[in-house]
C-alpha cells in the first residue's frame, strides 16, 4: 500500500510541475522556413536539412530560406616517433544565412566545433569513436541552431 501511494504521490507531483519541453515549435510561432538548400558534406547537410523541417511553416508572415554550407575537417594534432598520428582533431564548420522572403533581409551565423581525441590500434574502432563523435557534433550544432532561431523568433 505504501509503495502505492509513493508512485501516486510522485506521479503527481511530476504531473503538475508544468514541464514543457525546450525545442518545441508550437503552432503560434512568428518564424518559419520556405527553401531549405544546402551545400558541402552531405551527410552532414542531410541531417542539418532533417532537423529544419520542423521550421517549415507557411502560415507565419515572417518566411526565410535557409541556404547552409556545411564542412567537415579531420586532421593530424600530433604524431609519435614513427611518424604515426597519436591524436586527431575533428572541425565541423556550418556556414548559415537566412534569407527574408518579406524585406530581403539577411542573417548570417557561423556554426563552428571542434574536437580532439586519441589515437587507437584498431583502425576499425577508430573510424567507429570518430563516426560517434561526428554524431555528437552534429547534434550539439543542431542545439545551437535551435536556439539561435528561437531568438530570431523572439525578436521579430
Amino acid at each position: 500500500m505504501v509503495k502505492y501511494l509513493k508512485f501516486s504521490f510522485i506521479f503527481l507531483f511530476l504531473y503538475s510541475c508544468g514541464y514543457t519541453p525546450i525545442y518545441k515549435v508550437n503552432q503560434k510561432s512568428n518564424f518559419g522556413l520556405d527553401a531549405i538548400i544546402f551545400s558541402g558534406d552531405k551527410k552532414i547537410g542531410r541531417k542539418i536539412e532533417k532537423n529544419l523541417r520542423k521550421f517549415r511553416n507557411n502560415q507565419t508572415e515572417n518566411i526565410f530560406d535557409a541556404n547552409f554550407v556545411s564542412s567537415k575537417i579531420r586532421e593530424v594534432v600530433t604524431k609519435d616517433k614513427k611518424g604515426d598520428p597519436s591524436s586527431f582533431k575533428l572541425i565541423i564548420k556550418v556556414k548559415l544565412n537566412l534569407i527574408s522572403k518579406t524585406n530581403k533581409e539577411t542573417l548570417k551565423k557561423n556554426f563552428i566545433r571542434e574536437v580532439t581525441f586519441d589515437s587507437m590500434d584498431n583502425k576499425f574502432e577508430l573510424d567507429q569513436y570518430a563516426s560517434n563523435i561526428e554524431k555528437n557534433i552534429i547534434l550539439n550544432i543542431l542545439e545551437d541552431m535551435n536556439i539561435f532561431f528561437k531568438v530570431i523568433e523572439n525578436d521579430l
